[in-house]
């Protein structure tokens, strides 16, 4: 017996189906949308190329605090969990099953002669008890495979969820980063509205006196109150915007939104450079793409489970221990026992059941890995969308400048030109709408300009190799269990 449990080890495990490789997809030598390259920054966290320690301070905040990455830390641990209840079957399972049984029932003799003895009863009451303290194992070998590719699908899962972690972590950073600088876009918006407004009630004082002396026409008098109410609309919604995404950055952090506030701090100079020289087949380690992967990786492992259903099972039992009707006797050697056994079962038809289950793991290893060329082509286009739109913003950025300063001439000369009487006031008011519509045209764009920033470091999976957001030893000891 114990050369067959040997031989039966030693057997245990064997791959069937296809061998799983990793897939490779022809990555592009250099981005089309990049102009220029530049080094890699060695940051720990990648906000912190903004140099922003609100924003650093914030990011922080909702690390420690935000549920949605607990939550994505808690899957992790309930798939190594699971990992662990499907490694379990890889060993023999003991038990220790102790009883004790009383019975006293009533019971009927047969085949016992009458005329022998005519006054025994043929239905008589019994009285039987047990003592037993067995201890039992069943092991099924696993000659093919089949509990050693379920933990593998199982480790390979929690791998995934790692990865998922990480891409939660990534939406999670990006999202407070946008959000931030929304705020901060606004925030300039809000300090220049803040200027036109009392520039505007100025104006508006001035035209007054003027008009009830004379000078000007009625049409003048309320055409300034239209500009300075049109005004004071934008700079109330502007208000609206900046305590709507102030809200969305309470919820990330993981505070209520009524007890969170942010000062205010207008934007003051350009983003910074994002480097575009990154090789492109660092893509493939982007978190979703790296999930994605991993993913088909565990769906691949069922397949060899599922060919291992066409092959026989093979559990072998044991059983040591004690059993006596007395409890005197219970524990001594006389009352030991012991049992062994080997039980084989062979599927002989199912209605083509076993078909169907690798019919559907491949169907699933298909569509995983579907999945995964997918997840790819958008990293590519997502890094290109965000490539091309930082560079093409930075051009437009330098064209509103030139705009920006040309308007605020016009306003200037058209202010002047009304003031000798040589314009009416109808076009000094087209040359402030103007003015303007170009100032904030210019902090719109500088605003978007972030948010593309913000976009490509997170197209570019939210990191460069100095950036370590998830758990390598972690990744470590449960690569070395799946082995």
């Amino acid at each position: 017996m114990r050369k067959l449990l040997l031989f039966f080890l030693l057997l245990g495990g064997c791959h069937l189906g296809p061998r799983y490789e990793a897939p490779s997809m022809d990555a592009p030598l250099e981005w089309k949308g990049s102009a220029e390259t530049a080094a890699a920054p060695d940051i720990d966290h990648w906000w912190k190329i903004f140099a922003d320690e609100p924003l650093d301070g914030l990011e922080r905040q909702a690390v420690e605090k935000n549920p949605d990455l607990y939550v994505a830390l808690e899957k992790i641990a309930e798939a190594r969990a699971i990992a662990g209840v499907a490694k379990s079957t890889l060993y023999p399972q003991v038990n220790l099953k102790p009883s004790f049984n009383n019975v006293n029932e009533l019971i009927e003799l047969y085949g016992v002669p009458q005329g022998l003895f005519p006054g025994l009863k043929t239905i008589s009451r019994v009285r039987e008890q047990t003592y037993q303290l067995p201890v039992a194992m069943s092991y099924e070998v696993d000659l093919w495979g089949k509990f050693r590719g379920t933990y593998n699908a199982a480790a390979i899962y929690a791998e995934a969820q790692e990865e998922a972690m990480r891409m939660t972590l990534l939406t999670l950073t990006s999202e407070l980063a946008s959000n931030y600088f929304n705020i901060r876009s606004l925030d300039t918006q809000i300090q220049l509205l803040e200027e036109v407004l009392r520039l505007r009630k100025e104006t508006t004082n001035l035209v007054k006196l003027r008009y009830q002396a004379g000078l000007v026409s009625a049409i003048d008098l309320f055409n300034t109150e239209k500009f300075l109410t049109d005004t004071d609309a934008e700079y109330q919604d502007t208000l609206r915007q900046r305590r709507v995404f102030e809200n969305a950055i309470a919820s990330l952090i993981g505070i209520p939104a009524s007890e969170f506030a942010l000062e205010s701090a207008p934007l003051v100079q350009e983003p910074p450079e994002i480097p575009a020289g990154i090789p492109s087949d660092m893509l493939l380690r982007r978190p979703d793409v790296a999930q994605a992967e991993r993913s088909m990786a565990s769906f691949h492992a069922f397949i060899g489970v599922a060919y291992a259903t066409y092959f026989p099972a093979i559990t072998l039992t044991s059983g040591l221990g004690y059993s006596s009707p007395d409890l005197s006797q219970f524990l001594n050697w006389s009352s030991r026992l012991w049992q062994l056994g080997v039980n084989l079962a062979q599927v002989v038809f199912n209605g083509w059941r076993n078909r169907s289950y690798v019919d559907a793991a491949f169907a699933r290893f298909r569509e995983a890995k579907g999945n995964y060329e997918s997840a790819v082509l958008t990293a590519f286009q997502e890094v290109e969308d965000a490539l091309i739109n930082v560079e093409q913003q930075h051009k437009q950025f330098d064209a509103l400048n030139s705009s920006y300063k040309d308007a605020q001439e016009i306003r200037s000369l058209s202010l002047l030109r009304y003031e000798k009487g040589i314009d009416n006031y109808l076009d000094t008011l087209d040359a402030e709408r103007s003015a303007l519509d170009a100032e904030r045209s210019w902090m719109n764009l500088l605003g978007q300009r972030y948010q593309s920033s913000i976009q490509l470091v997170k197209a570019l999976g939210g990191g460069w190799e100095s950036c370590e957001l998830g758990s390598v030893a972690a990744n470590e000891e449960l690569s070395a269990e799946k082995n």
